[in-house]
């Protein structure tokens, strides 16, 4: 922490300096770039801003290692200043704010010994003229680019850049049918090319790239089917191909002996047919994403070998079949969306595994057809929900074979539909709405106090709301509208401070809403449509404090009643008078008591209804 000395320090053998993460913040001094046996500065991800002072760089430099990543730096970098850098060999300034053109093909003729370049969102601007190269960089294993404005995929000068191991160019504009030249890079293991405007098939020339072990296309305007060549990439661990517009079916050869996928995504795309039933044969999927097709039949019994499989999203398709309870055997599996699908029955416990869902963070089966009660037995199981996570200040998100998991996801979050690009580990979801559940609402969900959505909703769910549920103190969305819940609103719920968005409406709940600092923020919406619910904020009744209620019809030791009262009131008060002197003196008699039942019956309850409806206005 704090800023580097103004003053130049004699440091002039000094070959390595390394001052990355130490939240260092001010302007790079000049004499920093002066020291004359410098070989390697490694200043990434720090604070430091304003312009960088290339141009004091003695030449010849011996500069050969330079990382200003992750820092706030801006302003020009005139490239020809980097062109005579040409003992670099890693130029790492992504994650910045600059705003200079540079030319690749310029860059890349030039400092030919480079072996890293990464100017992903340095937001310097890129630009290709795909002309004829005449140096090769036979050392470059990594070219970034992500985020650089490039609109032209540049032919050219990878065509020279044949010992390359990662190529990112995702995130720009770039035009045009997928290039089949990508081919001919047979070293390349990481491709990432997702977030620009490719269109056309995908090539069968992939099964080339031998060695390719994550491809990542995801967002462009791909079509056609997905070539079964695919699958003969064998060391292929990770294919994000979703948000295209691909079609046909799934290829059965996934599957196969030698395919070893950790993590597919082909969601939102224009499949259709069902799920291969080979699909996790070989056991090491850790993510499934086949969202948004238009996917039929039930969900293949091999995923269960998969016992690493962490998140299987599966929503917006046509499946159907009961509920698969064998996925309860997934120790691992930490997201489940089953949403939008035509899944039907009740969910019933498995007999083959004793703890279910252990692990289980997120859960949505909501918008199908499953029936009876909520799954009681299962919620016992969800450990993972019983603990409260305590992280650090910043946000810890779910990973999936080592790296962040980027899958974005449609939640209903406080009556709305939330896109998450990527999940939390902390924020745990239980969304089980639009279905057709009936019974009551098991206390046991109280015990799930990391909880911080509950969606009950659209249901037939009835009885009361648990007075377990004020247990939920980390809950910041509790939806249980539209049901046939009855009874009193727990007070518990009052306590719950983290609550920011509660829907009660369209129940039979009574009795007066609990006061509360939180409940005080909920306008009527959240109340509406229970007829005899009472109290801020719906408008058709008001409190009366000191407003006496009518009591309990209990008879006093001395025989003294409301029945005497009520008798004087409909037949007159000296008739009633008579009548209350002559039960006291007699002791009430069982015929009089009998008599004075029958007469007074209907006056007594019309009295009472009247009552109750003076105190409602």
């Amino acid at each position: 922490m704090g800023s580097l000395p103004k003053s130049p320090l004699n440091l002039t053998h000094l070959t390595y300096l390394a001052l990355q993460g130490n939240k260092l913040n001010g302007t790079l001094p000049s004499w920093l770039f002066t020291l004359p046996s410098l070989e390697s500065l490694y200043l990434f991800n720090n604070m430091f801003n304003g312009d960088v002072p290339f141009n004091s760089f003695g030449l010849p430099s011996f500069i050969k290692n330079l990382s200003l990543s992750f820092n706030q730096l801006g302003g020009q970098i005139d490239q020809t200043l980097i062109l005579q850098l040409t003992n670099l060999r890693y130029l790492d300034i992504s994650s910045n704010n600059f705003t200079s053109h540079w030319e690749l093909d310029a860059l890349l003729s030039s400092l030919t010994n480079l072996e890293v370049l990464d100017l992903s969102f340095s937001g310097l601007s890129i630009t290709t003229n795909n002309a004829t190269t005449h140096h090769a960089n036979p050392n470059m294993i990594y070219l970034g680019l992500a985020s650089c404005k490039l609109n032209e995929f540049p032919v050219v000068p990878l065509r020279y850049l044949r010992n390359l191991e990662l190529l990112d160019l995702s995130i720009n504009d770039i035009h045009g049918q997928f290039p089949p030249s990508i081919c001919n890079m047979s070293n390349l293991i990481t491709l990432y090319l997702f977030e620009n405007s490719f269109r056309g098939v995908i090539p069968q020339c992939l099964e080339n790239m031998t060695n390719l072990a994550d491809l990542q296309m995801y967002s462009n305007q791909l079509e056609g089917l997905l070539p079964p060549s695919i699958c003969n990439l064998g060391g292929l661990l990770s294919l994000d191909l979703s948000n295209n517009n691909l079609g046909g079916v799934i290829p059965q050869c996934f599957g196969n002996p030698g395919s070893d996928f950790v993590f597919i995504n082909l969601g939102n795309n224009d499949f259709h047919g069902t799920i291969p039933n080979t699909l996790g044969y070989r056991g090491t999927l850790q993510g499934l994403i086949l969202k948004g097709n238009n996917l039929q039949g039930e969900l293949p019994n091999s995923l269960s070998n998969c016992h690493d499989l962490e998140v299987l999203d599966l929503e917006n398709n046509n499946l159907n079949g009961t509920f698969p309870d064998w996925l309860g055997g997934l120790s691992n599996l930490k997201v489940l969306n089953l949403r939008s699908n035509m899944f039907y029955g009740p969910i019933a416990t498995s007999f083959v595994v004793d703890v279910s869902f252990q692990s289980l963070l997120v859960l949505d089966l909501s918008h199908n057809r499953f029936v009876g009660q909520l799954p009681t037995k299962y919620f016992q199981n969800y450990n993972a929900m019983k603990h409260v996570v305590r992280g650090s200040t910043m946000p810890e998100y779910l990973l999936i074979n080592g790296t962040e998991f980027y899958n974005p996801v449609v939640m209903t979050v406080k009556g709305l539909d939330l896109l998450f690009e990527k999940l939390l580990v902390n924020y745990m979801i239980i969304d089980l709405s639009s279905n057709k559940f009936e019974g009551d609402i098991p206390n046991i969900i109280g015990n799930l106090i990391s909880l911080k959505v509950l969606n009950l909703s659209h249901n037939n769910l009835k009885g009361e709301i648990p007075y377990a549920l004020g247990n939920l103190l980390e809950i910041e969305s509790l939806d249980l509208s539209c049901n046939r819940l009855t009874g009193e609103i727990p007070k518990s719920l009052a306590g719950i401070t983290n609550l920011e968005y509660l829907n009660l409406s369209e129940n039979n709940l009574v009795g007066r809403i609990p006061k509360g600092e939180q409940f005080s923020t909920f306008d009527m919406s959240s109340f509406q449509g229970n007829p005899k619910l009472c109290g801020f904020p719906l408008p058709n009744c008001s409190d009366h404090p000191h407003e006496p209620q009518l009591e309990k019809d209990d008879e006093e030791d001395n025989g003294f009643t409301w029945r005497v009262v009520m008798m004087g009131y409909g037949c007159g008060t000296f008739v009633g008078l008579l009548m209350g002197y002559f039960m006291l003196s007699t002791g009430r008699p069982k015929w009089f008591n009998d008599i004075a039942d029958a007469g007074i019956y209907l006056i007594l309850t019309r009295q009472t209804k009247r009552r109750y409806i003076f105190i409602g206005r």
